[in-house]
């Protein structure tokens, strides 16, 4: 069956490994016989099956080969085309999922087929989960797929808005194979985040299959999107387990597909004990001189009894009745038509058949074994009558299985033996922690008191809300309710739990003044800033306590900012932030030189003042350099100013100057001795000397 398919390959190679028989160019199961000639091909152990009953006729001794021993493509459940799966239950509570009357089967029981029974756990994460409708279990429809791997049907699992876990029925088997049908799905790239994990949960250990967490399956295994994959894993050493499909999605964009999934196993072949198929046994041919190998070769049996005419006539078991005659030839107590009905040997005391409940009935016809009322293809021992109820099908009957629904948990510690998901009762009100959505009945769901950290299974065990407002402190952004966040708080070192305590904000920019580099907001850096909590001064630049903003002297040199940016821009000094660059004063009055009409304080105006910076000084009548308060001779003409003045000149005129007659450096106004130009004329020189005065003193007067 095409199921078997995939693992041809690899089990031939394992097996001619393990036999060693002579290879053909078309001996597969290279056993010696050509694959033509084969009537099993594949299998090593065997060649031949006469009456093509599917059991050879004979085995090689000791040989074994694979098998499957468990399987599902998803042919047996419901299926329906197109169809969403709707969830009815709480989207918020984690729990088992069962099927839907006309909706896809997301769950399966394997006593109603012969494939694998599954289940389907869902874990909320506090989306719609699948009460909104999705394309979710098993589906008959090929339209992305193409056409399923093997058969009609396959699972599908797209959309949950949660997180998806099926889990097939436990078995024990050595090799694992299953295909698998990715639909883009931009895994690691949503919120919460999108992942699949494939794996094999053993009694010894886990195998991990798929895990595609922390990664896009997009970049690296793009080669899995849009096509079918197998998988073949070898599960021996995990010891007795289950396969799990882990699958969380957000979009109907987000598809995984499965088929076809197998478990196989070492098995020995049971040889045909009819390999012509006529109805009479190898063993009997051969007592009875027939060909084994021929069914039309069959015993001659006149009476229809079961015993061929040749062995019929004697006295097998010599009680003195002649076996055509004899209702029990071999005289073991049983009838010769019920030993032959019960597949024993009528001609052998040894062969007799095997009566378990004494009924008279032989177990081969008796359709309870045991007589404990319960037919053998429903009893889980139909040889012993205490025993008939195998509840988690794990071929342990209920009376030696400690644990009977699977769970784990041993009956004994069970509230619910019978129900492989449930197992505890912690507030004993009947209904099983894993559906109760409140274990402890306290009043607080167990969902909010895992996100608030308290113990869902102790009742008084609660969430802790400072401030009361229905959000416990782990999932509260403002345990105290003061209108700052937590983590604000503590960063601010005041205290999250306590409403009078909050942040400092001097500057009310909504950051703590711990925090903030600028406290009173002024664009100026506290450790750069002479008043960090004045939000109008940030400089002082004389070190008066002052800032530069309110200072109207603002490098303390006695001179107003406003004067010296004025007597600079003026053209002259002054700079209001350098104490050490101040405006000129050359008199002192207070006003700089640059905006003072008279520089030097003299009452001459700097316009017309020879000497703007000296204030003792304002004309140089001679222009030689020497102001007139200082030079001796004002017009530079020889004679002193004094002298001038007494001899009657103008000192501010050089051409005005007393008169020498003769010329000895004597005015002749001070000279007792008149020149020689005024001998003879008694009188003359003092006459000159007083006409010369007249006229200096008339000039003064101009």
């Amino acid at each position: 069956m095409s199921r078997r398919a995939t693992l041809a390959t690899i089990l031939t190679a394992l097996l001619l490994v393990a036999v060693p028989y002579t290879v053909l160019a078309t001996d597969s199961d290279g056993d010696g016989t050509d694959d033509v000639d084969d009537d099993f091909p594949d299998n090593p152990c065997a060649d031949t099956d006469t009456d093509g009953d599917g059991l050879p006729d004979t085995v090689v001794s000791g040989c074994t080969s694979q098998s499957v021993v468990g399987y599902t493509s998803f042919e047996d459940p419901f299926t329906i085309a197109s169809v969403k799966y709707t969830d009815t239950g709480n989207e918020s509570v984690s729990r088992y999922l069962w099927n839907n009357a006309n909706e896809p089967h997301i769950a399966h029981n394997q006593t109603n087929g012969s494939e694998m029974g599954f289940t389907l756990y869902y874990t909320s994460t506090g989306g719609s989960g699948l009460t909104d409708g999705d394309y979710f279990g098993t589906i008959n429809y090929t339209g992305t797929v193409g056409n399923f791997s093997d058969g009609n049907n396959g699972y599908q699992m797209s959309d949950v808005d949660g997180i998806a876990t099926l889990a097939l029925d436990d078995i024990t088997a050595e090799v694992m194979t299953f295909d698998f049908f990715l639909q883009d799905t931009g895994y690691e790239t949503s919120n919460p985040v999108d992942y699949l994990i494939i794996r094999f949960i053993g009694a010894n250990n886990d195998i991990e299959i798929i895990n595609t967490t922390g990664y896009d399956i997009d970049t690296d295994n793009s080669s899995w999107l849009g096509t079918w994959t197998t998988m073949v894993v070898a599960i021996g050493a995990a010891g007795h387990g289950h396969l799990e499909v882990e699958f969380a999605s957000n979009s109907a964009m987000e598809a995984l597909y499965l088929d076809n999934i197998q478990f196989t196993s070492t098995v020995a072949l049971t040889a045909d004990l009819d390999d012509d198929g006529d109805g009479w046994t190898d063993v009997d041919e051969s007592d009875c001189g027939t060909d084994p190998l021929d069914g039309n070769d069959v015993p001659v049996d006149a009476d229809s009894n079961g015993i061929c005419d040749a062995l019929e006539g004697d006295d097998f078991d010599g009680d003195g009745i002649p076996n055509d005659q004899d209702a029990d030839d071999d005289n073991d107590g049983w009838d010769d038509t019920d030993e032959t009905s019960c597949n024993t040997n009528p001609l052998n005391s040894d062969s007799t058949p095997t009566d378990t409940d004494g009924d008279g009935i032989c177990d081969y016809l008796d359709s309870d074994d045991d007589g404990d009322g319960v037919e053998d293809s429903n009893d889980c021992d139909s040889l012993d009558p205490n025993e008939w109820n195998d509840n988690d099908m794990d071929g342990i009957c209920d009376g030696a299985d400690d644990d009977d629904d699977n769970d784990g948990v041993l009956d004994d510690d069970d509230a619910f033996p019978e129900d492989p998901s449930e197992w505890s009762d912690t507030d004993g009100d009947g209904k099983g922690d894993n559906v109760d959505d409140d274990d402890d009945n306290d009043g607080i769901s167990d969902l909010m008191e895992e996100r608030c950290f308290s113990d869902p299974l102790d009742a008084n065990s609660v969430p802790t809300d400072t401030d009361g407002d229905g959000e416990c402190d782990p999932i509260d952004y403002d345990d105290d309710g003061d209108g700052y966040f937590d983590d604000v708080e503590q960063n601010c070192q005041s205290d999250e739990l306590d409403p009078n305590s909050v942040p400092v904000d001097s500057d009310g920019d909504g950051v703590c003044d711990i925090l903030d580099s600028d406290t009173d907001n002024d664009g100026v850096d506290d450790a750069d800033d002479a008043f960090p909590d004045d939000t109008n001064e940030w400089v002082d630049t004389d070190g008066d306590g002052i800032g530069d903003n309110t200072d109207d002297d603002d490098d303390g040199d006695g001179w107003p900012d406003s004067y010296e940016i004025e007597c600079a821009a003026a053209g002259g000094y002054g700079d209001s932030m350098n104490a050490n660059v101040q405006p000129n004063d050359i008199d002192i009055d207070g006003n700089c030189d640059a905006l003072d009409p008279d520089d030097d304080g003299d009452g001459v105006a700097d316009g017309g003042d020879a000497f703007p910076n000296d204030g003792s000084e304002w004309d140089d009548t001679d222009g030689d350099g020497i102001g007139d308060n200082t030079d001796l001779d004002d017009d530079n003409d020889g004679w002193s100013d004094a002298e001038e003045d007494e001899c009657g000149a103008d000192q501010y005129d050089s051409d005005s100057t007393p008169t020498d007659y003769d010329n000895n450096g004597v005015c002749d106004a001070n000279d007792p001795i008149v020149d020689s130009e005024s001998e003879g004329t008694p009188g003359f020189g003092l006459v000159s000397a007083l006409a010369v005065l007249a006229f200096a003193a008339i000039a003064r007067r101009d």
